[in-house]
């Protein structure tokens, strides 16, 4: 164990040195940070072969438990070679672990080692960077498309997903992903809900989940989130219920008491009223918020026209029986009776055939 950490550690001592440093607030260590940050990026500016490229995507659900480890991780990313899959790795620690335990990239396994044996984020980091970083330059050099996609999907299968995937389409489908994981599993379905998919095997919706931290970036804006006025509240709304995918149960009729939201029970609709509620916006009372009542609030939008932020009506037991919010590039959040809090597609068959174009927009 002690040997297999060993070689892992390489830059461990340097990069723990700056997180004593990141965790100090006293004003000599803000200036000290500042010139070690300084003295980066001479180095890297100095140096071709660690030159960054422009990111294609933004962290911007990331926890203060997580961004914390910001500055171990962009060391590591840089030895690796992958300067730009920063946010890509905080978003996998957000995945993988919420910063809750040492072993905050579950990079254990990875090394042969029982979960959870490393106790030391830094040691964590730099595990699961190097194995991140070996899958995503070959998909990179081998692959035809979703190089990311496909080393954050191999993250959590395991190498042997990175050839298949590329020799069966080139990288990473979410296809590709499920078959990968029937193969694997012998075909066992899961027992007791599929959360992570219907197969016995891994996260299927590995890729889907970590995405949920990410925005996509067009590179104009310099990674900054952007929408025109009322962004701000939008993002904020989506990030409060980006902290509980995968973490709630539905509750039909919860939500609409303290004790429930203290507790994360909630329905489509008292999910909906609380994520806006916590950026500033109310949607109803607490009590009495249905879909009914949301589909009346704010302004009807064409569906061709809708926007990050808008609600999305769904024609489930009765019209309009379900909503969530819309986050952009066809996907939603909502809390529903089959995953409770999740991301959906609204090209999922069944949510396709229930969305009837019911868009309202609540703030601009």
């Amino acid at each position: 164990m002690s040997q297999a950490i060993s070689e892992v550690g390489k830059g461990v001592k340097r990069a723990r040195r700056i997180w004593l440093l990141l965790s100090s607030t006293s004003l000599l260590v803000v200036f000290g940070l500042a010139f070690v940050m300084l003295l980066m990026v001479v180095i890297i500016a100095g140096n071709d072969d660690t030159e960054a490229v422009s990111q294609e995507v933004s962290a911007i659900n990331i926890s203060p438990e997580v961004e914390r480890y910001r500055l171990l991780v962009e060391v590591a990313c840089r030895e690796n070679g992958i300067p730009e899959c920063i946010d890509v790795i905080l978003a996998m620690i957000m995945q993988e672990s919420g910063g809750s335990v040492p072993d905050v990239m579950q990079s254990s396994e990875s090394m042969g080692l029982p979960p959870n044996t490393i106790s030391d984020p830094a040691v964590s980091i730099q595990a699961g960077v190097k194995y991140f970083a070996a899958g995503y330059k070959r998909a990179l050099a081998e692959g035809k498309k979703n190089p990311k996609e496909t080393a954050i999907q191999g993250y959590n299968f395991g190498a042997g997903f990175i050839p298949f995937a590329i020799k069966n389409d080139g990288g990473w489908t979410a296809e590709n992903a499920v078959e990968f994981a029937r193969i694997q599993s012998h075909g066992q379905k899961r027992v007791g809900g599929n959360r992570d998919g219907q197969w016995a095997y891994g996260d299927q919706l590995y890729v889907q989940h970590v995405m949920v931290y990410l925005q996509a970036n067009t590179g104009a804006t310099d990674g900054k989130i952007v929408g025109g006025a009322g962004s701000v509240t939008v993002e904020k709304a989506i990030s409060t219920g980006s902290t509980i995918v995968g973490k709630s149960p539905y509750v039909w009729g919860g939500g609409r008491s303290q004790s429930d939201i203290n507790r994360h029970r909630f329905d489509c609709s008292s999910f909906v009223r609380w994520c806006y509620a916590t950026a500033g916006v109310e949607l109803g009372p607490l009590s009495s918020t249905t879909t009914d009542t949301l589909v009346k609030k704010g302004k009807s939008i064409s569906a061709k026209d809708m926007k990050r932020g808008d609600l999305v009506f769904f024609d489930t037991y009765k019209v309009n029986g379900h909503v969530g919010i819309y986050l952009g590039d066809g996907n939603f959040i909502n809390d529903n009776s089959s995953h409770g809090v999740w991301i959906d597609s609204m090209d999922n068959v069944y949510w396709k055939s229930t969305f009837k174009g019911v868009v309202r927009r609540v703030t601009e």
